[in-house]
């Protein structure tokens, strides 16, 4: 009975996005100008009688919807604001050229000129337009007001077919060249300049996720081996909140590498932000050890515009032994025009471990770049897309039945059979709903799910 109705209700699910998406190709949510917003004398309804009305199959004229409406008027508003504040047409300083060329030099071919990894397939962006749009009308305002939409059940179709284990393995993809540098270094400072370099860099491979990874169920794992001896553990820790938990060993155990992470999505207007916590530790051979944190990460233009994800805020990577820390500012932190949001700058700084919220006391090494391009201490390029060639993984041959390989809905949704996939996907988030009543019944209902 219970596999009938989830295969009832997954069939069910898949029709109703089916029929958004349909609908999506009615909506005019791609319908907003491409241009610099700060545009010279953009008028709405100037630009509405100087251009043909644009036809449906029919012949009839499209409508914009009330998401285009809105949007358009808020372009138009921020313009006039812009134009209001001499923004438009002030020339760019000697530095912020530089800056630019230095950019745009180096960037990786699936960067967005506004900043960040740009979504590259046009099916990709309707499957999630649509079930974003399907969420709205489920969920309504709560959704708009940054509600978790990690306790939201997802139509399948929006997924890929990967858990959010396996992205995260990927972010040891150039371990291989940096991490043999930082082990050998004598200097703090040059071992904190590799180690940066390389998680830095490393955002790129995990970057242009659009589709929804699946969620790992608590405790699922997951196993990786590298092609230079490094192996990855990985295992979902806690169902709620969600936590991902890792052991990463370097060859000959030379160092290791070992962390949680969490993390929340919220809304803002035509835009999902994801706010990650945790911490990322390397441990060295000689006692040292270097931990980092996550920076925010941002997918804007969601309904309409180009798709793209921006990493944001600041992170630190930290050596209390040596008492040295780095911290970047991702966003173009100077407001330098003419530059994406991917630019960064940041130091290299000596600090006081026992007050780690006052300023450094000297500044050691600079450091700016674009984590979609290249990383540069001191002008001296550490990291460049370019050149930079990611270690290969690989699945070992004994792996655990709670492996994320294993999992139904991700090996139907690899044969795009839907209707199986989402009955797997809802079987996997029941037995987990089931056990966590079980866990309450006995260890209380806050006690912690581990």
């Amino acid at each position: 009975m219970a596999d009938a109705q989830e295969a009832a209700k997954a069939a069910a699910l898949c029709a109703e996005f089916n029929k958004v998406s349909d609908e999506m190709n009615k909506m005019a949510l791609d319908e907003l100008p491409q241009d610099n917003i700060f545009a010279d004398n953009f008028d709405e309804d100037a630009e509405e009688e100087d251009q043909p009305a644009e036809m449906n199959p029919k012949g009839e004229k499209k409508q914009r919807s009330w998401l285009g409406k809105v949007g358009k008027g808020l372009y138009r508003r921020a313009s006039n604001l812009a134009q209001a504040a001499g923004m438009g047409d002030a020339p760019m300083s000697k530095e912020e050229e530089d800056a630019k060329n230095k950019v745009f030099a180096c960037r990786s071919p699936y960067a967005s000129t506004s900043g960040g990894v740009a979504i590259q397939d046009p099916a990709e962006a309707k499957a999630c337009r649509s079930v974003l749009s399907l969420m709205v009308r489920q969920m309504g305002k709560s959704l708009l007001s940054k509600g978790n939409v990690m306790n939201t059940s997802f139509p399948i179709q929006c997924c890929q077919p990967r858990t959010i284990l396996e992205i995260g393995a990927t972010m040891a993809g150039f371990t291989h060249i940096y991490m043999p540098r930082a082990c050998e270094a004598k200097d703090p400072i040059e071992r904190m300049k590799n180690v940066v370099a390389c998680f830095v860099g490393t955002m790129t491979l995990s970057s242009g996720n659009f589709l929804k990874p699946l969620n790992p169920i608590l405790g699922e794992t997951c196993r990786v081996e590298y092609t230079n001896g490094s192996n990855l553990y990985l295992e979902q820790t806690c169902h709620h909140p969600p936590v991902s938990s890792f052991y990463f060993v370097g060859p000959n155990s030379t160092y290791t590498v070992h962390g949680h992470q969490t993390f929340t999505v919220g809304w803002g207007y035509n835009k999902m932000l994801i706010t990650s916590k945790g911490v990322r530790t390397i441990d060295f051979k000689d006692g040292s050890s270097i931990s980092f944190d996550y920076p925010e990460d941002r997918w804007g233009n969601v309904f309409w515009g180009e798709m793209h994800h921006e990493s944001l805020g600041i992170q630190t990577f930290t050596d209390e032994k040596n008492k040295i820390r780095c911290r970047i500012s991702f966003g173009n932190p100077e407001g330098k025009r003419g530059l994406p949001s991917d630019y960064f700058e940041g130091v290299i700084e000596r600090y006081d471990p026992s007050n780690p919220e006052k300023e450094g006391t000297e500044v050691v090494s600079n450091v700016d770049g674009s984590w979609v391009g290249f990383v540069d201490f001191d002008k001296v390029r550490y990291w460049d897309v370019r050149t930079t060639e990611k270690m290969t993984m690989s699945k070992p041959k004994n792996l655990l039945p709670s492996d994320s390989v294993f999992r139904g809905d991700s090996i139907a949704l690899k044969k795009k059979d839907y209707n199986t996939a989402q009955a797997a996907k809802l079987h996997l988030e029941n037995v987990q709903r089931q056990e966590r009543k079980l866990r309450e019944a006995i260890h209380g209902k806050n006690s912690l799910e581990h």
